[in-house]
């Protein structure tokens, strides 16, 4: 395989870099727009493994990046069989409160980026009959406060891939979702650096634990191999659980009558 992702410098990118090295992926190409010396640190560790790999700053903001990542992947790789739609931003907010450039800023990083950029790879990856993943979020299922315009940004995204997926079934291409609960990432490190509210947050997931950016990895990584190649269009929560355990938190549940 050779995969594009973005956000690559941390947390769950970083993560997914590395287990698709792991897997013997042919060849990445990792961007972002910040911690460019740990994602340098990350391409040369990766390149001790006999995978060849390409750096370079993109901003996602701007709408001419995307293209720009996919023309330098493919002139790196020799062509693009998957990518990680990975670079996201949130600035929470209540809805009243917030500004229209906020607004626009989230939904361009979020939205329209990982569009540009499924759009140029597009006859690439029809090419290869490749795989595309974003990475929305248990936001993007149920809403979230006080996320703002995060939440509505990730519930489109949900809608973009599967529209990707219904339209570009035909040239071999499939796209799903990712959709990360509870997940321990330098973003989010300030939260589970204070025990009550990090053992509050694990108490809440069903399995008991807040997920590591490798969970999230681990997913992505399924998706765009062969072993998911009748799977298209789907959103797939990886949360522990929690999303479907809202009712099993409602106070005064009746108890199972006996002998039932």
């Amino acid at each position: 395989m050779r995969v594009v992702i973005t956000g690559a410098s941390r947390g769950i990118g970083r993560a997914t870099a590395l287990k698709l090295a792991a897997d013997g992926v042919e060849a990445l190409t990792l961007c972002d727009v910040a911690y460019l010396d740990e994602l340098e640190a990350l391409a040369v560790n990766l390149r001790t493994s006999g995978c060849k790999v390409h750096t370079l700053r993109a901003d996602m903001a701007k709408p001419n990046d995307p293209a720009r990542v996919i023309a330098t992947a493919v002139k790196a790789m020799g062509g693009i069989s998957g990518i990680v739609g990975n670079a996201g931003i949130a600035a929470p907010a209540k809805l009243v409160d917030l500004d229209v450039s906020t607004w626009d800023r989230i939904f361009n990083i979020n939205l329209r980026a990982n569009w540009l950029l499924a759009k140029a790879a597009h006859p690439h990856l029809k090419k290869s009959k490749g795989a595309i993943v974003m990475l929305s979020s248990m936001a993007g299922v149920m809403p979230q406060l006080p996320t703002g315009a995060y939440s509505p940004a990730k519930a489109a995204l949900i809608m973009l891939t599967e529209m990707m997926a219904m339209e570009w079934a035909s040239d071999g291409i499939r796209a799903n979702s990712v959709c990360p609960g509870f997940v321990h990432t330098s973003m989010t490190d300030a939260i589970y650096r204070q025990p009550k509210l990090a053992r509050g947050r694990a108490r809440l997931v069903p399995l008991g634990r807040v997920a590591k950016p490798g969970d999230i990895a681990d997913a992505i990584a399924f998706l765009l191999s062969p072993e998911a190649s009748y799977i298209t269009g789907q959103a797939l929560v990886v949360d522990g659980g929690l999303t479907r355990s809202i009712l099993n938190h409602a106070p005064g549940v009746a108890a199972t009558p006996k002998g039932k």
